[in-house]
């Protein structure tokens, strides 16, 4: 494990809130279960801008099982949602997601995997708590661009207009630069 990594790894494990998501998401016994994306950079990005750290994006749950249904995504937010209703939970198995923004994309092969083709770099990011209550991390990219505020395009989304087309509606839509001036976006 890096310095990097474990300097993310402290931030999770410093974040009450976090740990909470976590310990809710390995309850839900869920194969390849894992907290994902927005939640964690965002968590880094506001202790390293000095901000207070609040969930303000969708509280992305993970996770990777052949043998349950697309259908059972629902029902997982429902027990999520009513146990803490407070966060907006979106809740994905990621055996059925491959295809979301292109048909031709690679079947994923783990929850790794699929976190590793989320479209921008530092969004590429998950944790779980292990059988022994550890916190690891998912970070098929490595961590250096969240660490910094380096925003870009994973390889698979720049490949072509089309392709860079979602990272740059993603970038529109998001504004993230408003909330943290020291963020450069990149398209390479």
């Amino acid at each position: 494990m890096t310095t990097e990594e474990e300097q993310v790894l402290e931030i999770i494990r410093a974040t009450p809130e976090l740990m909470t998501i976590l310990r809710l998401i390995r309850d839900c016994h869920l194969k390849q279960g894992a907290l994902a994306a927005g939640s964690i950079r965002n968590t880094v990005w506001q202790v390293l801008s000095g901000q207070s750290v609040a969930l303000t994006s969708d509280v992305d749950v993970v996770y990777f099982d052949r043998e349950r249904p697309a259908s059972d995504d629902l029902e997982i937010y429902a027990a999520l949602t009513e146990r803490v209703p407070q966060y907006q939970w979106q809740v994905k198995n990621e055996v059925y997601m491959a295809h979301y923004n292109f048909a031709d994309t690679p079947e994923f092969t783990s929850v790794a995997d699929a976190i590793g083709h989320f479209v921008e770099v530092p969004t590429c990011v998950g944790a779980y708590l292990n059988e022994h209550d550890e916190v690891k991390l998912i970070a098929p990219h490595g961590v250096t661009d969240l660490l910094n505020f380096r925003c870009r395009p994973i390889s698979f989304y720049q490949q072509d207009e089309q392709h860079l087309a979602i990272f740059r509606q993603r970038m529109a839509a998001k504004q993230w630069q408003r909330r943290w001036p020291r963020l450069v976006i990149t398209e390479i």
